[in-house]
């Protein structure tokens, strides 16, 4: 079964009012301005629009139409597949179900951000695995998709206790950082936003930036003396923690096609040595994280699809009848 995993965070799924999109952003490229965050979103909005000036369906409801009876939502995490989430947070929860009897568990996570940030002691989405490693449930915490730039940063930022056991990799060192652990329980957590999202369009994941065009599209009373400043208060947007920075943001590196295939090459390294891929034969060894809200040219479930196709070893059917998942 591919579970859904519900979050509060599909309340906040918004549709591109395209026809004001439209006409804000013909009225800003007629000012002609040369600030750099101005050009930014007009570029984006280039990119995007040919797809969201039609009408899109949530991603939750694309996947059960494609999946049938297959898909399921909020099911036992046990009986299930595959499982999928809106938000970063379930990880925590998953997780933690999953490994209650605390083995000795290490993560491979795709992800353009650590997760072990050491702010403040609620739980967030910022920590999830940081807190996963403090409460036992996660010995080594591997992370394929943090620029090299930010990941001394990221360690900074992460409880000094935990820094030893935090791996911030490339994707060409993760066979020799597994056999160095000497792990003994594998599960894999791919987070959508580690992905080229805006080059391949992704639309339904939170770092795409399809996401700043919807925060233009519902702008105002713009006008001349204005909009700059607007514009940028679409691109740096203010939150509960401080501000969501989307300057740039799905500018990663990884495909659908690399995630496949490394992940691929994990399972027949853990089969090679040993190492468990799940905690146990029937559980999920995967999951995906961050995917929710409306799809734009159905371009983020042909990606959810993808890796599904790719990570199963049974054909999937549209029509999700007679289709069991297994991981072996």
């Amino acid at each position: 079964m591919i579970n859904w995993i519900s979050s509060e965070d599909e309340k906040n799924a918004r549709k591109v009012d395209f026809y004001n999109l439209y006409k804000i952003m013909s009225f800003i490229k007629s000012q002609k301005c040369n600030d750099e965050m101005v050009q930014y979103v007009c570029q984006i909005y280039d990119e995007y629009k040919d797809i969201l000036c039609y009408e899109p369906l949530l991603l939750k409801e694309s996947l059960q139409n494609y999946y049938g009876d297959n898909f399921v939502v909020d099911y036992n995490l046990e009986n299930s597949d595959i499982i999928i989430s809106p938000s970063d947070l379930n990880a925590y929860y998953t997780i933690k179900e999953l490994n209650k009897d605390k083995k000795d568990l290490t993560i491979v996570c795709f992800d353009l951000h650590s997760d072990t940030y050491d702010y403040n002691d609620f739980l967030w989405k910022g920590n999830s695995f940081s807190k996963l490693m403090k409460e036992g449930y996660v010995n080594h915490y591997i992370v394929i998709g943090v620029p090299k730039h930010k990941r001394n940063m990221c360690l900074d930022d992460t409880n000094e206790d935990l820094r030893e056991r935090v791996h911030l990799i490339d994707r060409n060192d993760i066979f020799n950082v597994i056999n160095n652990l000497n792990c003994k329980n594998i599960f894999v957590s791919i987070d959508a936003d580690c992905f080229d999202c805006r080059k391949s369009h992704y639309t339904s994941v939170e770092y795409s930036p399809s996401t700043i065009l919807n925060y233009v599209s519902h702008l105002k009373d713009i006008n001349a003396n204005n909009y700059i400043e607007k514009i940028h208060s679409c691109v740096h947007v203010k939150n509960e923690l401080g501000y969501s920075n989307y300057y740039h943001t799905g500018e990663n590196d990884l495909t659908v096609d690399d995630v496949i295939n490394i992940t691929k090459d994990v399972a027949l390294f853990c089969e090679n040595k040993n190492i468990n891929l799940g905690l146990s034969p029937n559980s999920p060894y995967f999951q995906l994280m961050e995917v929710s809200g409306y799809d734009y040219g159905n371009l983020t479930t042909e990606l959810v699809a993808k890796l599904i196709d790719g990570l199963s070893l049974k054909e999937v059917r549209k029509n999700g009848k007679g289709r069991i998942l297994k991981k072996s």
